[in-house]
């Protein structure tokens, strides 16, 4: 099942929910590195640059690393990437606002996946600017594979380079190692977990027009892979059940597993290995106090003077 369809306005909504839960410690852990390094982090970047966020979310962390760049008078353009139309544009409009007497600071919101957002960059003839930097926070450069997020990486890499433009990344990543803690932030028992990792379900039903997924008959397992250091989600049906969709009839056996969703929990080497898979270096890394999260900026290797689909587009004010 596709994990897009976690990524709906009501999906968001109830992410950032899950977000703010005690067990959820991947906020805290993120919002400590940006609080004592979101300036060091700024300073990375040159005087002229884009920046293209990919996943936006509520923009609460992009904002205040926007108000450290206008600190510095830095002149950016700011391109914010999601796959939830309604959302992007409420949250685009407060952010608009927080810096309308900005000058230096110009916001623009792309409404697609990852792949549209590739093939907009790919066919957009101009930036005002020397280099892009992607902004990929919230680790959710770890919802797909690895192989998958240095493919990406390496596509919109390679279509900087046909632009003559500088590319980097900054990243976060969660490297917590400890399964349990995983577990509970995770949990898809109780609380604000479980509504957001039920959600595709719900989801499926509203696309379908009909109550194909019954949340009642179904569970989510979770599974640990501690060589790969990954959690995998399934939707397990709790007995034998028939699917009538389009007019096909689908059979599920009990406990027969049905993935739909990861978050890759990946360490320092394996986090470069995408990097150089990519074709990237990592030239700086900025770690939270107990080594369970870390920010990491990506640069080019050699120096240089983005189901059905949504097509993208620009959403301006």
């Amino acid at each position: 099942m596709p994990s897009l369809l976690l990524w709906d306005d009501q999906g968001l909504g109830k992410f950032d929910a899950w977000t703010n839960d005690l067990a959820y410690y991947p906020k805290s852990r993120e919002w400590e590195i940006l609080g004592k390094y979101g300036s060091d982090m700024v300073d990375q970047l040159p005087t002229n640059s884009a920046i293209i966020e990919l996943g936006c979310g509520s923009l609460s962390k992009t904002a205040f690393l926007l108000a450290n760049m206008a600190k510095q008078h830095r002149n950016i353009v700011y391109y914010a990437l999601d796959v939830s139309d309604d959302a992007l544009y409420t949250n685009l409009g407060v952010l608009k606002k927080q810096f309308a007497a900005s000058r230096n600071i110009q916001i623009y919101g792309l409404v697609g996946t990852y792949s549209d957002c590739a093939e907009w960059l790919a066919s957009t003839c101009f930036l005002p600017v020397c280099t892009v930097t992607f902004l990929w926070l919230g680790n959710s450069i770890a919802n797909m594979t690895r192989d998958s997020a240095s493919a990406l990486m390496g596509k919109f890499r390679a279509t900087c380079t046909k632009m003559s433009i500088d590319c980097n990344f900054l990243i976060s990543a969660d490297g917590c190692q400890v399964e349990d803690r995983i577990l509970k932030a995770y949990d898809p028992v109780s609380g604000p977990s479980r509504v957001f990792l039920f959600h595709g379900l719900h989801h499926a039903n509203r696309l379908l027009g009909q109550v194909a997924f019954k949340e009642a008959e179904w569970d989510a397992v979770p599974e640990w892979d501690t060589g790969e250091n990954e959690l995998r989600y399934y939707y397990v049906p709790k007995r034998d059940i028939q699917l009538e969709i389009s007019g096909s009839r689908i059979k599920v056996k009990e406990r027969e597993p049905v993935y739909y969703f990861m978050s890759g929990k990946w360490n320092e080497a394996q986090i470069a290995q995408i990097a150089s898979q990519a074709g990237l270096n990592i030239g700086k890394i900025w770690r939270d106090a107990s080594y369970e999260y870390g920010e990491y900026f990506g640069i080019v290797a050699l120096h240089f003077v983005p189901y059905t689909k949504i097509h993208t587009k620009a959403i301006t004010f």
